[in-house]
């Protein structure tokens, strides 16, 4: 996965309508199907939480399917990139301290992961207008870069490849 530049105004403004729109669909659907299984298999005696709940659930997994159905359209690029970006970068994060150790050892792969671990978390806390979370990751970057230029190691996000992190995996 590479890094790219998007822009914050056109993906807060496309995450928001994606949001407030299955938002809609799926209390539309919900609301409905539970109005007509509590119709059809209600009883008027009794508490319908079950059928209820099978109304809402049925309604989101209508507005799953339909949501899967327009992901794959270009209106939601800058959407898709953001959340493989956030995939990539928890996946990082989850053996971080591992990575950290096999950079103290100079180990180039580990300086090419982290690099990116921090563009990619710094890129997402922009777009996501989280200032403290940004302020605080370029700090830990900055120590990062340090720590690289300490051991003789490039740090280059752009040589980032998802198969480094079975280097990790394997151990």
């Amino acid at each position: 996965m590479k890094l790219k530049e998007i822009d914050q105004t056109v993906y807060k403004k496309k995450q928001r309508k994606v949001a407030v729109i299955l938002c809609l669909i799926f209390a539309v659907l919900g609301l409905g199907l539970s109005t007509l299984l509590r119709h059809y298999f209600g009883n008027p005696e009794e508490a319908n939480t079950m059928v209820n709940l099978v109304g809402v659930l049925a309604g989101a997994a209508i507005t799953i399917g339909v949501f899967s159905r327009f992901v794959g359209r270009p209106y939601y690029d800058e959407l898709r990139y953001a959340w493989n970006l956030k995939r990539q970068a928890l996946k990082i994060q989850n053996h971080r301290h591992r990575w950290e150790l096999l950079l103290e050892e100079g180990d180039k792969t580990a300086a090419i992961v982290l690099a990116f671990y921090y563009k990619a978390t710094l890129q997402i806390q922009h777009l996501e207008g989280n200032d403290f979370g940004y302020n605080d990751t370029l700090k830990r970057e900055t120590k990062f870069l340090a720590l690289c230029q300490q051991q003789g190691v490039e740090a280059d996000p752009d040589l980032y490849s998802i198969d480094m992190l079975e280097a990790v995996k394997a151990q």
